[in-house]
């Protein structure tokens, strides 16, 4: 994909932090965009500096953890915009601790946001991608899916599985002879 503007960029984790400056970046470039988070306040707001650029966006509230709220986003994005171009999994948590000190709560809260909810961005976009034979999904995982630092178990196991899960999907992807293709961030 060569030419941006026009086209729809999908950012999840899309209120702050890297996902608010991605979608910032596709909207300067041209392109439309459709935001997801469970912060719908700054959500609203990261809509509106996105517009600001002079492109179209969608917002939507939504707990990536949960298939059907993925795949309702992926739906509404389809009524609002036809098609996407660019899927961004970049929906994070990062509790701190020991790996025996966090809860059950904790680990499976976790395990929902990072990893499942990269599992159900690609299960809803991928096969709409593959369909048209266009298209690139980035996964954003951390240089905690290189390194393993201490205090950060929780963090680490999810965002290796984020790499390897990217890394199969790639070589997936490829075997089929598909054109879409997949980045890791791991920014530190």
């Amino acid at each position: 994909m060569k030419t941006l503007s026009g086209k729809v960029a999908v950012v999840t984790g899309a209120a702050g932090g890297l996902g608010r400056e991605m979608a910032l970046a596709f909207a300067a470039e041209g392109m439309h965009v459709a935001l997801a988070d469970v912060d719908l306040k700054n959500l609203s707001s990261a809509k509106i500096r996105a517009e600001e650029k002079g492109v179209r966006a969608f917002a939507m509230q939504v707990d990536v953890s949960k298939a059907t709220e993925v795949e309702s986003f992926a739906v509404r994005i389809e009524s609002e915009f036809g098609q996407t171009h660019v899927v961004c999994n970049n929906a994070g948590v990062s509790p701190l601790g020991a790996a025996w000190e966090a809860s059950v709560a904790e680990w499976q809260w976790i395990l929902g946001v990072n990893l499942w909810g990269v599992i159900h961005g690609v299960r809803a976009f991928a096969p709409r991608l593959i369909a048209r034979n266009e298209g690139h999904i980035v996964n954003t995982a951390s240089v905690a899916g290189l390194i393993s630092p201490p205090g950060s178990c929780a963090y680490n196991v999810t965002k290796h599985a984020v790499v390897a899960l990217s890394e199969t999907l790639y070589h997936d992807l490829r075997e089929r002879g598909s054109a879409v293709g997949v980045s890791v961030l791991c920014p530190a």
